[in-house]
């Protein structure tokens, strides 16, 4: 009787002892599946917001040089009387759209544009913002950066036209790069009266 019930005793403690380590065990693991999900979540932020950053960063670059380039078309139009045209066309001009660290042309690959290879590589070049409006809509809620989006895709559809123009030389391709400007020039104004990218920028700091 006695060794019976020292025998059950002893399977009742280590029974217990047995589930008390269970638990212990299940805790820890809870725990760290916890701290697994927030180091996720955190490495998640940092990655988007980094994403962000570097594309706002993009974006105002090639803001401010279509502003560059506006001030320069502008300027020589008020001294000399004509007409947008051919002032659309200088490559001195033109850098001001694509000497930058987001497209990165310079003047003399502006220069030789009429090659068959250079213009191949210019148009994929020039394609580099509309690429950037679609990263835009990874990173960003869409409802937020649509006159974004059509900025960039008109500034790449206006140098695209510049390019087609230079390379086949055609007379009516002239009127297709007026057109070309006039709405990128538009899409420009109306990211700047909106204020968009200052917007997108607090964004993301509140998000971070």
């Amino acid at each position: 009787m006695v060794t019976d019930f020292w025998n059950n005793f002893w399977m009742v403690i280590v029974g217990l002892l047995s589930l008390l380590t269970s638990i212990v065990a299940i805790y820890f693991a809870y725990r760290a599946n916890k701290q697994v999900e927030k180091q996720i979540e955190i490495n998640n932020k940092q990655f988007l917001f980094k994403n962000r950053f570097e594309i706002l960063k993009s974006c105002n670059t090639l803001i401010n040089s279509f502003a560059h380039y506006q001030i320069e078309i502008d300027k020589d139009k008020k001294e000399n009387e004509t007409k947008y045209g051919s002032l659309l066309l200088e490559n001195n001009k033109l850098t001001k759209l694509t000497d930058n660290e987001v497209i990165g042309v310079k003047n003399d690959m502006l220069n030789s544009i009429e090659e068959k290879n250079t213009n191949k590589q210019l148009e994929k070049l020039f394609r580099i913002p509309k690429e950037l409006s679609k990263e835009l809509s990874f990173v960003f809620e869409n409802n937020k950066i649509g006159p974004l989006q059509i900025f960039l895709h008109d500034y790449s559809s206006f140098l695209i036209s510049i390019s087609f123009y230079k390379k086949e030389t055609l007379l009516e391709g002239i009127d297709d790069v007026n057109i070309k400007f006039n709405k990128l020039y538009e899409s420009w104004e109306k990211v700047q009266e909106i204020a968009i990218l200052t917007s997108l920028e607090k964004e993301t700091k509140i998000f971070y």
